[in-house]
């Protein structure tokens, strides 16, 4: 992996952790429950909308494989009532979190800097693609903890600093 990489990684890595945090424990009625009753995101279709992500990542990298919530998880926010369970779209997230993970063990910085094409938003590399990936995960991990904290659950920072404390500790 070259230097170029190494930043995306430790951010992937870091949103790894924290999706494993957030997604746990959480009810699966609450996990279908919109950001604005009828209409936004719920953490079932942010979560799977990541797991897609994670293999448009993977795509990008040059390991073609399909995601296995592509047929189920739409591009259009929805309160995800007929995704899969909790437990299993976080099985499919760690899954695919694992694969990045090798398929970004050898990437180049010549590869990150080749201009295979516009991305989604103008990016002119494919380090620009993948920084826009990291972003949008970003985005949609926030989303999550303002949902999970508006229901009621623990603070995303709360949860990371205890378990950080506990790691210390252990």
């Amino acid at each position: 992996m070259g230097p170029l990489m190494q930043a995306q990684a430790q951010h992937m890595g870091t949103t790894n952790y924290i999706v494993n945090l957030i997604a746990a424990g959480m009810k699966e009625e609450d996990a279908r429950k919109r950001a604005r009753g009828t209409e936004g995101a719920s953490v079932a279709w942010a979560l799977g909308h990541l797991v897609n992500y994670r293999y448009y990542m993977m795509s990008l990298l040059g390991a073609e494989e399909q995601s296995p919530l592509a047929e189920i998880i739409t591009d259009t926010a929805t309160d995800g009532a007929e995704y899969p369970a909790m437990d299993v779209l976080l099985a499919a997230w760690n899954e695919a979190a694992g694969k990045v993970e090798k398929a970004i063990a050898d990437v180049t910085d010549e590869y990150l800097l080749a201009k295979p094409g516009e991305g989604p938003h103008g990016e002119q590399t494919r380090l620009g693609t993948l920084a826009f990936y990291v972003w949008h995960e970003a985005y949609h991990v926030g989303q999550i903890g303002t949902l999970r904290k508006a229901m009621g659950y623990t603070a995303t920072a709360d949860m990371a600093i205890a378990s950080s404390r506990k790691a210390k500790t252990e």
